[in-house]
């Protein structure tokens, strides 16, 4: 069965996603064991913010992965291969090349300016932003998913058995989702024996990743593209339960949370201990996806006033927030309030700002309008 009309609930769980991206890169700032790259670090911190980064850095970018998967066919079919990569060039290719080229290096020198590192930003970003400060900001998401739709796209053009899959709908049983979890389990693992945990880097200076989550970046789009061919979330298709899921989201996200706290990266030197952080951290986020979507799909599946523009303005909102998040933080480091008010105040005044010129300038500029 085709799906002709659009699915309200997974736009308003994408948006309600990046919210929680502000939350977490706001959270950073006041967390206990912040990184020493963060880009802001308020002297104040608490330990709860290192349990909420520990909970939402898991799950957050796979839900945006897998309803991009989840959209990806369709497109296709609709548009014709050249015609998809030519649109996702003007709305990812390029916002990802001017966001890496221009906006994230300003945003790494505050990691500098904040610690009033001696050095002028146009030293920073001559020698170190292209040594071992280099990092695309929150633009390395773009860069990679234009290369899966680009590999997308050619799979599609060349190959007629793809280009004659029809959608059907079928209801997976528990085996699906236990083997999802064992493979993204087996290759979070297999990149951790190489790879500490929370690494970033960069391949030639293209693109910007975390090598032990590469393995659930692919996966979970591949999940998203399944899920559409068998018509999950409709009538006939599958539609996550929270009785089932729930559970598993509560117990999976605790023991994770206890599990980085008592033993931290640094502990992790075995495959047993590295293996446990993976079978949980697996656990958790798919149990987060089917959660979030049932719970959405429940209570959110609506296109009101206030949802539909968080839908149309999410993207502009991830790609504004951190030129407005990171310099708040180091605005109100000298300012004195509590905390959690703090931290609130930040995060809620980045949010704004953000929605408020992707509504206002993003998707108002006759050329912007037509990326955002």
């Amino acid at each position: 069965m085709e799906q002709s009309s659009r699915i309200y609930f997974l736009d308003n769980l994408r948006a309600f996603v990046i919210m929680l991206v502000i939350v977490l890169h706001g959270s950073m700032t006041y967390m206990a064991y912040a990184p020493p790259w963060w880009y802001v670090v308020d002297p104040e911190n608490n330990l709860l913010f290192t349990a909420l980064v520990l909970l939402i850095d898991v799950p957050i970018m796979f839900v945006l992965f897998f309803i991009a998967g989840y959209f990806a066919f369709p497109s296709l079919v609709k548009s014709g291969p050249k015609k998809l990569l030519k649109d996702k060039l003007i709305r990812i290719g390029l916002p990802w090349i001017f966001g890496v080229l221009l906006l994230a290096p300003p945003t790494a020198y505050l990691i500098y300016f904040s610690r009033n590192v001696p050095v002028t930003f146009l030293q920073f970003w001559r020698n170190d932003f292209w040594g071992p400060m280099y990092q695309q900001s929150v633009y390395w998401y773009l860069g990679i998913l234009f290369l899966i739709f680009s590999a997308l796209s050619l799979v599609y053009a060349l190959s007629s058995r793809v280009r004659l899959l029809k959608q059907k709908a079928t209801v997976p049983s528990w085996r699906l989702f236990v083997t999802f979890a064992g493979l993204t389990t087996a290759g979070f693992l297999f990149m951790n024996l190489f790879f500490p945990l929370d690494t970033w880097t960069h391949v030639g200076y293209i693109f910007t990743l975390q090598p032990l989550r590469v393995p659930l970046y692919i996966g979970y789009f591949l999940l998203g593209m399944c899920a559409y061919q068998n018509s999950w979330f409709t009538a006939d298709g599958y539609n996550p339960s929270l009785d089932h899921w729930m559970p598993v989201f509560i117990a999976s996200g605790l023991l994770y949370v206890v599990y980085r706290l008592t033993i931290p990266t640094a502990v992790q030197t075995t495959i047993i201990l590295k293996a446990g952080n993976a079978i949980l951290f697996n656990a958790f986020c798919l149990s987060s996806l089917m959660v979030g979507v049932a719970y959405f799909q429940q209570y959110f599946n609506g296109a009101g006033a206030f949802w539909r523009s968080q839908a149309q303005n999410s993207y502009g909102i991830y790609y504004l927030h951190p030129l407005f998040l990171y310099p708040l933080a180091l605005i109100f480091v000298q300012v004195s309030l509590p905390i959690f008010l703090k931290a609130a105040a930040v995060i809620v005044l980045a949010f704004l700002l953000s929605w408020g010129f992707s509504a206002l300038v993003l998707r108002k500029a006759p050329f912007l309008r037509r990326a955002f």
